[in-house]
């Protein structure tokens, strides 16, 4: 007789950056699809190198265009409230 195997499929929080739109578009675990304008993260001519979630925050890795590699992450919630800037 064949033994089952259960598998566990997690949701997690995903976000991605929209070029065009300078939005971030988040898919909650729940399927919910949420966007929000996302400029503070290139104002004063940065680029955005990569966007990660850290929990229930979205982290958007910028640089200034033209650079190699990010230098700054821009912090936002999951609901899109800005929460600061720091130096990576």
């Amino acid at each position: 007789m064949a033994e089952k195997e259960a598998v566990t499929v997690e949701r997690m929080l995903t976000a991605f950056w929209d070029e065009d739109r300078q939005e971030i578009q988040l898919r909650r675990p729940s399927g919910q699809v949420f966007r929000f304008s996302a400029r503070q993260a290139v104002a004063g001519g940065h680029e955005v190198f990569g966007v990660q979630t850290d929990g229930n925050d979205v982290l958007v890795l910028t640089g200034a265009s033209g650079s190699r590699r990010p230098t700054w992450k821009v912090r936002f919630t999951q609901t899109g409230t800005y929460r600061g800037t720091s130096a990576l």
